[in-house]
């Protein structure tokens, strides 16, 4: 068995994935490696970093050399997300966008969803579960402020960050920051992967803009 408390991540936009059996058990040989596969699909993700948060106008990033696009990410506000893991993703999604340029008036607000999925991939010789993943599904849609609110975009394809843990046996707190650990990299991962949908669909409206 790996360490205690060891993890795992991978992320994917393909919703072909869907259907997958879960609660299979695997063969203790098999476990490392399925909690490493993934389907990177139609989405064209770029690479998460490991070292989390990357400032999207940094040397390689998508409104790299691109102020006015920086501008429009930064009038973005989040709206609320509910619960211990819903306040991480929001708190990630807020340090991308109006947090990038503090004081920047809000023009625009982001509505996030998501829903987790756990499987069990494997189990001890006494029954019980010695390691779990974990898969949440986002979607987002993003809107102007005002009154009606005038609808701009929404995610087309769910996106999805998959990361997985160990359970210690009989180590219940290390359980605990294990899993603390895994949602906090799931929702970097899922924060990166909206922001960069959001910058590419104001880029896509800029250019429809310029050719108008």
């Amino acid at each position: 068995m790996s360490p205690a408390g060891s993890s795992t991540s991978l992320s994917e936009a393909d919703h072909r994935s869907e259907g997958r059996p879960g609660g299979v058990a695997l063969p203790a040989h098999r476990q490392a490696g399925a909690s490493r596969r993934g389907v990177l699909g139609a989405a064209g993700l770029l690479g998460l970093s490991g070292c989390g948060f990357r400032p999207l106008y940094a040397p390689g990033g998508v409104a790299a050399g691109q102020p006015e696009l920086v501008q429009e990410l930064a009038a973005v506000r989040v709206g609320p997300v509910f619960d211990r893991t819903g306040q991480l993703l929001r708190r990630n999604l807020q340090r991308r966008l109006e947090d990038t340029q503090p004081g920047t008036a809000a023009r625009y607000q982001l509505n996030v969803t998501y829903v987790p999925g756990v499987e069990v991939l494997g189990y001890r010789q006494d029954g019980t579960i010695s390691r779990i993943r974990y898969t949440f599904t986002g979607a987002w849609d993003l809107a102007t402020i005002g009154v009606p609110p005038q609808p701009i975009a929404r995610s087309t394809i769910p996106y999805r960050a998959i990361d997985s843990f160990n359970i210690p046996d009989l180590q219940f707190f290390s359980g605990d920051s294990a899993r603390d650990a895994m949602e906090a990299r799931a929702m970097e991962q899922m924060a990166e992967e909206i922001t960069r949908q959001l910058a590419l669909t104001f880029r896509r409206r800029q250019q429809t803009a310029s050719a108008g």
